[in-house]
């Protein structure tokens, strides 16, 4: 064990030194190769910098200057010794014939003028002053004849300047740089070498140590997963890891993967879940059962709960008793109906933990039912009438009155009117229970709504005209064409109108007008009628609700007329309100979308194109 022990260290140690080597090295030769970049970035700004000096010095004002003219001013620049030297050089070139005027490049030679033009023209910077695009001025270090160079190409009317900054007067820089770095370099990796050394001793013995410890870790305690890479103790310290890891993870993985699912469950559901333990604390609530109760009172006891919601029994009772389980009971919550659960849970031991409530929100559901028991109420009372009607004057005929043509042709009449206004009732009720099922299938086409309008209008003309009404029609210019059904439209204005004449007296006004809004074409009938009091207007769409009860049975009305005509305008994506002012009139707007037929946004399943 201790030969294992001294292999550990020994390769340990080693391994420190060398990884500290090879960071200083990383860090270092980076850090060289920044270095030498600085300096030729540096020098390039500086030949940029030059080359801006002896433009600015520049005295040849034509925009196309001969050849002559350009000599002249780089002979008369007092800069002209920023592009001319040692290392600089400049050469002007023809634009046309690529001809080689001038050089004092010290490569150049007039014998072998065709190889430094052949240089010039691997040059992107000559290329690009030479097609007359711009400045040569890209940065990219050039090689050529075996030596680097800057360059920068600047077109002159017919010519081009083409100047040079050759490498040699910044290398000598760049040698001293190296020099240093590698000094640097050498001092770096023997302070590494020492110092690897004596961190390796100080690691080693805290890893032993650790490698024990891993072993009762890998029983119960946290940890992470680790790559074998060694059979030393480092292996086996990392297999320890290893095996402990995949305990607590599996059982980690186990645990979280139920928790997930009963809070994801918790948290999507419609019923409020509250738990609380043996001392009435809330130990838990879902995002339900928060947004009935109210973020001010989620965090009562049970006791407190119980009591506001007038149940009459205690935390204390449940734990005793057990009895409450399955146990249903009815509350209100503000103005909310809601129906509440119970169970005790069980800790451990068999002994009561606490309590869990369900809470479901039946307020839709109660008054779902109320509709219900109202709407067979109606439906029973609308159907007694005329059947009533029916019966008796049916018995009258039978007991002698058939006799008397007179009669009988009057009480027929009124079994006819009867039947008939039972044949309405049926239709509407088929009509509003083919929308309540989805299948009330519209036929959308392009319709115009000025015409339909129109027709309507002219259609309850007659009705209005008998009672000395004056029915009016107004529609706006450029009415768009509407993508609905025709017949519905035309069933719902005539519906309106039928009602606005209905309940307008005798020598009242009633105006129609059709417009366009940014997103929507209306329909507006204003009517000098009776009105409708404030009261009753949230409820003038629902089912057999009628003002005046008396008097619209009398008019022959079924009371769902309004309720179709919401149900056929909503079908079309649209929205119909009514405002009233008892005894002034009544307004019915109507608002239909304008759309593509294309991009149809009508309710699933009742549209049929």
């Amino acid at each position: 064990m201790l030969g294992e022990h001294r292999m550990f260290l020994k390769s340990l140690q080693w391994r420190l030194v060398a990884f500290f080597c090879i960071v200083t090295f990383c860090l270092i030769i980076p850090i060289s190769f920044l270095l030498n970049k600085s300096v030729e970035y540096t020098y390039y700004d500086i030949f940029i910098q030059d080359i801006q000096r002896v433009f600015k010095g520049w005295d040849v004002t034509s925009s196309n200057p001969s050849l002559m003219e350009i000599q002249n001013g780089i002979r008369n620049n007092p800069n002209v010794f920023y592009i001319m030297g040692e290392n600089r050089s400049y050469t002007i070139v023809g634009r046309k014939d690529n001809t080689i005027y001038f050089s004092s490049d010290p490569s150049y030679d007039e014998m072998s003028n065709g190889k430094f033009l052949n240089g010039l023209l691997q040059s992107e910077n000559f290329l690009k002053g030479l097609a007359g695009t711009g400045d040569g001025d890209n940065n990219r270090l050039v090689r050529y004849d075996n030596r680097d160079f800057f360059d920068y190409a600047k077109p002159i009317g017919d010519y081009v300047l083409y100047i040079r900054f050759y490498k040699d007067e910044w290398q000598r820089t760049i040698n001293v740089f190296n020099r240093i770095i590698f000094s640097s370099l050498l001092f770096a990796l023997t302070f590494a070498i020492i110092l690897g050394y004596l961190l390796s001793k100080t690691i080693t013995v805290p890893i032993v140590r650790l490698m024990h410890k891993a072993e009762s870790i890998a029983r119960g305690d946290f940890s992470q997963v680790l790559e074998v890479k060694s059979d030393d103790e480092i292996g086996k310290l990392t297999e320890a890891f290893n095996y402990m890891s995949k305990n607590l993870r599996d059982t980690l993985a186990e645990i979280s993967s139920e928790k997930n699912k009963i809070e994801t469950i918790l948290n999507y559901m419609t019923d409020g879940v509250v738990a609380f333990n043996k001392k009435g604390e809330v130990i838990h609530t879902n995002p339900a059962f928060i947004e009935m109760v109210g973020e001010e009172n989620f965090e009562e006891s049970f006791n407190d709960y119980t009591r506001r919601l007038g149940l009459d029994f205690t935390i204390e009772d449940i734990m005793q008793q057990k009895t409450i389980n399955g146990k249903e009971f009815d509350i209100e919550i503000g103005d909310r109906a809601a129906r509440i659960y119970f169970a005790v849970f069980e800790e451990k031991d068999g002994e009561p933990g606490g309590i869990i409530a369900v809470v479901q929100d039946v307020t839709r559901q109660m008054k779902l039912e109320k509709m219900r028991r109202e709407f067979v109420a109606n439906v029973s009372h609308e159907l007694r009438t005329p059947l009533t009607s029916i019966k008796s004057y049916s018995e009258t005929l039978l007991d002698g009155a058939l006799e008397d043509p007179v009669m009988s042709r009057k009480f027929l009449s009124v079994i006819n009117t009867e039947a008939d206004r039972m044949t309405r009732l049926v239709k509407d009720l088929l009509q509003l229970s083919s929308h309540d099922n989805n299948q009330a299938k519209l036929n959308i086409q392009k319709i115009y709504l000025t015409e339909i309008v129109k027709n309507c209008v002219e259609k309850m003309r007659i009705e209005a005209d008998g009672k000395n009404q004056i029915l009016e029609y107004h529609a706006g210019s450029e009415i768009p064409v509407v993508h609905a059904d025709r017949d519905r439209i035309e069933q719902v204005i005539v519906n309106l109108l039928s009602n606005a004449i209905k309940y307008t007296p005798a020598g009242g006004k009633i105006v129609v007008d059709l417009g366009v809004l940014p997103e929507e074409v209306f329909i507006k009938i204003v009517d000098t009628g009776i009105g409708i009091p404030e009261e009753d207007i949230p409820r003038i769409f629902e089912r057999f609700y009628r003002v005046d009860k008396a008097r619209s049975r009398e008019m022959g009305g079924t009371g769902l007329g309004l309720s179709i005509a919401k149900e056929i305008v909503e079908a079309h994506s649209g929205q119909i309100t009514i405002e009233s002012q008892l005894g002034k009139g009544t307004e019915v707007m109507v608002k239909l979308p304008i759309r593509n037929k294309d991009n149809d946004i009508f309710n699933e399943g009742v549209i049929q194109s």
